[in-house]
């Protein structure tokens, strides 16, 4: 049986708010949908947030995470 267009989307945004990188993300933007969506501010502000997350996270991470949540259309792109 063939997933319709919306049952696709959803399931692209189950999956994308699946990892706790994605999630930290989204909670950020959700307080603020106004922020910067820059790499390096996310980068800080999830370090800021979870600082035992610091050193564990780098840039080409939080690209890629934001990439599929953008992807998933769950962020402006």
């Amino acid at each position: 049986m063939a997933q319709s267009g919306s049952d696709r989307m959803r399931r692209k945004a189950d999956q994308a708010r699946s990892h706790p990188v994605r999630r930290g993300i989204l909670a950020l933007f959700t307080k603020n949908p106004e922020r910067s969506l820059a790499v390096g501010a996310l980068l800080l502000d999830l370090a800021a947030e979870n600082p035992d997350s610091i050193g564990q996270l780098n840039e080409g991470q939080i690209l890629y995470h934001r990439a599929r949540l953008q992807d998933a259309e769950l962020l402006p792109a």
